[in-house]
């Protein structure tokens, strides 16, 4: 083999591997990444929630409700033209490291206000996508819209 073929061989070889990397890339299009919940709406109000530092994560099939020091909280979602479905919720505490203490949210505890500070209040809900860009996404249920902005 001559010095031009092994070259482009090498040259080949290295392109390859720079390209094939198994990194997962973004495939949700604008709702990857992290949101910051900034207000939730109902009938009762307007509250704002910026203080509370109340982020949502969303990457590949997953998503994370998170606050500082608090139970996080994981589900699963399907993002579907105009519409967000959350499902199969689970919490792991803050305290402790995480799968020491994975458990699933019931019903029983969606009623007692484990997740009020996202403004979620079932273990599986769908929300209409009022907004959805690179730097704002409007969620409505109901008589219930969050707003969050990019983080």
């Amino acid at each position: 083999m001559n010095n031009t073929k092994l070259h482009k061989a090498i040259a080949l070889v290295a392109i390859l591997l720079t390209t094939g990397g198994c990194d997962k890339t973004p495939m949700n299009g604008p709702l990857d990444g992290q949101w910051q919940l900034m207000s939730i709406a109902t009938p009762n109000g307007l509250r704002d929630t910026k203080a509370n530092a109340t982020y949502l994560c969303f990457q590949l099939h997953l998503t994370q409700w998170a606050r500082p020091e608090r139970k996080s909280f994981y589900a699963h979602f399907t993002h579907v033209a105009d519409s967000i479905r959350f499902f199969d919720f689970v919490s792991v505490s803050a305290q402790t490291a995480e799968g020491d203490n994975d458990e699933w949210v019931t019903p029983r505890q969606m009623n007692e206000g484990a997740l009020d500070d996202w403004g979620i209040h079932s273990v599986d809900i769908t929300y209409h996508v009022r907004q959805l860009n690179s730097s704002s996404l409007v969620l409505e249920r109901e008589d219930t819209v969050l707003s969050f902005r990019k983080f």
